[in-house]
């Protein structure tokens, strides 16, 4: 089968201080974007506080969480993520296991509550380094039982370096935790390294947006949590002097293979488990959408399929 996969993001301010009617307007909103039944649901950056933002650069660094035992947040989103057994990337304040100062992180909880892992913000803005917070070094991917999933934090989209990156270390899903929006940087971004990305900032234009740059979803003013099921079996394609190709490819596969033309380019995207001569010859520059679906778990498999 593909791997369709849902995500959801939410759209809503950041940076209050983590107590219980912070801690309760969270969960409702969480629990708000798991009725869609996401795989993962990403929150903006800085989502809630461990400390005020008049406290000491001392103060901020000693009251971040010590992951993976952590403190109130933590155990927060691993209670939200068991809860609804999906996914949870958020970002807030990390405390250096060295004491040598804290980090602006996106943390990655899986679907028992577990701390995946965490990724730093490698650029951290000027304003934040004197607040004590210290640079990540460098992509990093997590495995999910879906697929290959990164983080960027905010100014980190500015940075070409980082997301090529994390495309030659395989991302199939970046998530973008956020409190800018991104504007066109984002599809962009999307477009050149070929991936799907999905915002969350805190309010309109989060987006949730495919390897051509297309929006598949954005908040707004009327709809804070969004939501798009994606399909990270798919390929992008040359369509030129390809088309009967293509068309032999879905006459012998019929309805296990779709295609959609995103102009001016042409889109592909196609379950990668086909294996077959035809495929081979297709992949080269140009877009395609080719999409291998399978209709029913029942079903079997039709030939070249492994």
């Amino acid at each position: 089968m593909a791997r369709f996969v849902g995500v959801s993001s939410i759209s809503f301010g950041m940076g209050s201080v983590a107590g219980e009617e912070t801690i309760k307007q969270w969960g409702e909103r969480i629990d708000t974007a798991a009725l869609d039944k996401p795989d993962i649901i990403i929150l903006p950056e800085i989502f809630m506080r461990n400390i005020e933002r008049s406290a000491s650069k001392e103060e901020k660094i000693s009251g971040s969480e010590l992951l993976p035992e952590g403190g109130a947040i933590t155990a927060f989103l691993s209670r939200k993520a068991s809860q609804h057994k999906t996914y949870i990337f958020a970002s807030y304040s990390r405390r250096d296991e060295k004491g040598r100062g804290r980090y602006n992180s996106a943390v990655l909880f899986d679907r028992e509550g577990g701390v995946v892992g965490a990724y730093d913000k490698v650029f951290p803005t000027i304003g934040e380094m004197e607040g004590g917070t210290l640079p990540g070094k460098e992509a990093k991917i997590f495995q999910t039982d879906f697929g290959r999933v990164g983080a960027i934090i905010c100014f980190d989209l500015n940075f070409g370096e980082l997301l090529d990156d994390y495309k030659s270390k395989g991302v199939e899903l970046l998530c973008m935790l956020s409190a800018f929006r991104g504007g066109f940087m984002v599809p962009a971004a999307a477009f050149r390294n070929q991936i799907f990305i999905a915002t969350s900032t805190p309010g309109e234009n989060s987006v949730i947006v495919d390897p051509l740059g297309r929006t598949l979803a954005e908040s707004s003013a009327y709809g804070r949590i969004i939501f798009a099921r994606i399909n990270l079996d798919s390929q992008i394609v040359h369509i030129d002097q390809n088309q009967q190709r293509v068309a032999d490819m879905k006459k012998k596969y019929d309805q296990y293979v779709t295609n959609e033309v995103a102009m001016p380019a042409v889109a592909a995207d196609l379950f990668k488990h086909l294996r077959c001569e035809m495929y081979q010859r297709i992949l080269s520059p140009c877009r395609y959408l080719l999409e291998f679906r399978k209709q029913n778990r029942d079903e079997e498999k039709p030939s070249g399929f492994k």
